[in-house]
């Protein structure tokens, strides 16, 4: 799984997105879900939140890999 092949169960997800979304995913571990979302263009802005140090790097790492800091905030 990546932000370019989601699991079932983030596809399912944005599947129900609709394009303008704003987006707020919660425990986003990697980001894979805002990124896949903003590469395909859905997103006006969204937020990615992690408590946790990993996941956070991980997040961001995934979020500047892909150029996507003026679409997904880091929290």
């Amino acid at each position: 799984m990546n932000a370019s092949h989601l699991s079932l169960r983030l596809q399912t997800v944005a599947d129900f997105v609709q394009p303008g979304a704003r987006l707020a995913d919660i425990g986003s571990d990697h980001a894979y879900l805002p990124v896949h979302l903003a590469k395909q263009g859905l997103l006006t802005k969204a937020v990615a939140g992690e408590v946790v140090r990993g996941p956070y790097e991980n997040a961001v790492s995934e979020i500047e890999k892909e150029g996507l800091e003026n679409v997904i905030m880091r929290a």
